[in-house]
């Protein structure tokens, strides 16, 4: 059979229709204000949408394997929260680093628990945790000022740069890079979408749901403590509702990307393009003093802009891929009506010489 059309064949790939959007979105705001990708401003576009991207990455994993999870916004808070009470107590940066991923890790490994194994259904778990975790940062805030952390290397982590590049840049990739290989190469990623697309059918396989589930609230945690800590570090002080509202940037950077929300479905390429389209709509719109007040109108426009955008390609995709399975189709027909009609020849008849010897 023919296949598609190679540019239907790439645009059908999850991830990349946005990617076009992505592209197009750079060039408005560049030609609105010429200073949106020039070297300072995109160092600080990264270093701002990095913990973002972070919480679209840690979403999509949930998303993938047939989960949901509203907490990582509040715990990225809590674990910010944490990170800064550990360091302004005279905690070494390992170990103030090492409090706050390990706070993300403990709040997904709770998540996956209930969901996975005491069956409680994750939008209700993760929606509990993500109250406990902003009730938590509320409490920690008027413990003690969150804030004026002068440890040696805790700043560097977001404004320190390798290259002219900011170092979270190299923190984030090395982390997409171990998704992307954790996803596409392994056993555990093909698992994890199979389970996606039918819990039940996988359990019937023999693929331990309970595990997965919980490996995937597992890796959305440490993501939001690894975010977490990256805001912490970026701000320099953290507030007592830092993190709320985060949960649903996420969400929806995860859905623009192409992620499926009933599971099964995406990549990490697309968790990262969704996360850095909304990284850039912010980015754009606070350089063209737009007021902030107006960010989620446009977030809830963009998410469904970016999932009617994503179907039509589709449908085009998926008609075109029709099209020409029907002129295959039709062309093979053709040709098997127009081969003449082999001769039927009995392989018991005498040779023709035969019978002339014979007389």
């Amino acid at each position: 059979m023919r296949s598609s059309s190679p540019i239907a064949r790439i645009m059908s790939i999850p991830g990349i229709p946005m990617t076009v959007v992505l592209i197009l979105t750079v060039i408005v705001f560049q030609v609105l204000n010429p200073v949106f990708i020039d070297g300072r401003t995109l160092g600080n576009y990264l270093t701002n949408g990095i913990p973002i991207i972070l919480l679209t990455l840690g979403v999509a994993i949930v998303i993938i394997g047939g989960g949901i999870d509203l907490s990582v916004g509040t715990v990225a808070g809590l674990s910010a929260g944490t990170t800064m009470f550990a360091l302004v107590n005279g905690a070494p940066l390992a170990v103030g680093i090492a409090v706050g991923c390990g706070t993300g890790l403990l709040f997904g490994l709770v998540n996956g628990f209930l969901v996975a194994y005491l069956g409680i259904n994750d939008f209700i778990v993760t929606l509990a945790t993500l109250n406990i975790a902003a009730g938590l940062l509320v409490v920690l805030s008027q413990v003690q000022p969150l804030q004026g952390v002068t440890v040696p290397g805790f700043a560097e982590l977001t404004k320190g740069t390798v290259f002219g590049i900011p170092a979270s840049f190299f923190i984030a990739g090395a982390i997409f890079v171990i998704a992307q290989l954790l996803l596409a190469k392994t056993i555990i990623g093909r698992r994890l979408y199979a389970t996606g697309i039918s819990a039940p059918a996988s359990n019937v396989a023999g693929v331990s749901v309970p595990h997965l589930r919980l490996f995937t609230f597992a890796a959305s945690g440490l993501l939001a403590g690894i975010a977490g800590v990256l805001l912490s570090s970026r701000l320099g002080a953290v507030q007592a509702f830092l993190g709320i509202g985060y949960e649903f940037i996420a969400i929806a950077g995860a859905v623009v990307g192409g992620i499926t929300l009933a599971g099964g479905g995406g990549s990490v390429w697309a968790a990262l393009v969704g996360g850095l389209f909304l990284a850039t709509l912010q980015q754009g719109l606070r350089l063209n003093n737009v007021d902030p007040v107006y960010f989620s109108i446009v977030t809830a426009v963009a998410i469904v802009f970016g999932v009617v955008f994503e179907r039509q390609v589709r449908r085009v995709v998926l008609q075109d891929a029709l099209h020409r399975t029907a002129e295959f189709t039709t062309a093979r027909d053709r040709t098997v009506h127009e081969t003449p009609p082999v001769e039927h020849v009995d392989a018991f008849a005498a040779p023709e010489g035969s019978k002339n010897d014979g007389k």
